[in-house]
């Protein structure tokens, strides 16, 4: 009886014991949750941001830049590739960052008719497309935004620039050369379109002597208008989609004949070595296209898309920064 009686108490002691083993594990586990942050401590990122630039230039180079500082402070990692103007390279990124659970991707469009392509192949990622504007339509609330310009306003500003010029050296018929990006463009169309517009608004027949593209670059733009030259045709003035462009005209006009900048020509960017042909007098203006305002509001953008907090700035999921242009008499506003 006395070892029956022994071995039920060892037994309670070792019940007690379990059972309080057993009390004790969920007790813990809201303190081992606190400790880690489970409750929440992924918000404010890190967060990963994809950014696939239509081309490798200063421009797209400059707005890279501005946006490192504000990926760094708001806990973002930027990752950033050259589409190399193809669309295929660019969905492929694009799919890439979607597969590796990226947050959102910022696109400089390839080509602005892939908009709706990129869309399908970010799948859930929030989309932020930046300077080359595609389909107002495919924007969408909380999710699809655009940041960027009125490219249109580029243009007039130029055409309304030039328009001066003539008035003032009292011609109302010109011959100009154009000079245009890579054709099929929106940005190119509007800006072109636009400038034309602008002269003829302004009372200015013009005759487009030379139109072409040089597909944004220096090189190609220089070799084109050396080969003009050799025509024997006048022009009055050179207009240009952008500064690289603009620059190469300038070249070879510094490099043939007289080795002087005969007509005015103007581009848009207003780049560093654009405005630093402006001050010197060789480019007659440039348009500022902001790339640091582009590059930060484009991750102002990702981050209140990713995040579902309103963006300052923002309007039916576009965020516009105004074009300014750039002569001789302001160039040292926009230089660094």
């Amino acid at each position: 009886m006395k070892k029956k009686l022994i071995a039920l108490l060892l037994t309670g002691v070792l019940s007690i014991g379990l059972l309080a083993g057993c009390g004790s594990t969920p007790a813990a586990t809201p303190d081992t949750d606190a400790d880690t942050g489970a409750q929440g401590g992924d918000a404010g990122g890190p967060y990963q941001v994809g950014f696939s630039i239509a081309m490798r230039d200063q421009f797209w180079t400059s707005m890279e830049n501005a946006m490192k500082p504000f990926a760094e402070a708001n806990n973002i990692e930027l990752n950033t590739l050259d589409a190399n103007q193809d669309v295929a390279t660019q969905l492929s990124q694009v799919q890439t960052w979607a597969a590796d659970g990226y947050d959102a991707a910022i696109i400089g469009l390839a080509n602005n008719d892939s908009a709706e392509d990129v869309l399908k192949a970010a799948g859930d990622m929030k989309v932020v497309f930046v300077n080359r504007q595609p389909s107002l339509d495919l924007l969408q609330d909380g999710k699809v935004v655009y940041v960027g310009t009125d490219e249109t306003l580029y243009g007039k500003e130029q055409g309304n620039f030039l328009s001066k010029i003539f008035e003032d050296e009292g011609k109302t018929e010109v011959n100009i050369a154009m000079f245009m990006g890579t054709l099929g463009l929106d940005n190119v169309t509007k800006r072109t379109d636009s400038a034309k517009q602008a002269l003829a608004d302004n009372g200015i027949k013009a005759n487009y002597v030379f139109e072409n593209t040089a597909e944004w670059d220096r090189i190609k733009a220089m070799d084109q208008f050396s080969q003009f030259m050799g025509t024997g045709e006048t022009v009055d003035a050179v207009i240009c989609n952008n500064d690289e462009m603009a620059l190469g005209v300038i070249e070879a006009m510094k490099t043939n004949g007289d080795k002087t900048v005969f007509c005015p020509v103007v581009g848009i960017d207003a780049t560093d070595v654009g405005c630093a042909a402006v001050k010197e007098g060789t480019m007659a203006c440039s348009v500022f296209q902001d790339p640091v305002a582009q590059g930060e509001g484009t991750l102002k953008c990702a981050l209140g898309l990713i995040e579902g907090t309103a963006v300052d700035g923002l309007t039916d999921n576009y965020y516009n920064i105004l074009p300014k242009l750039v002569t001789k008499d302001n160039v040292d506003e926009f230089m660094k």
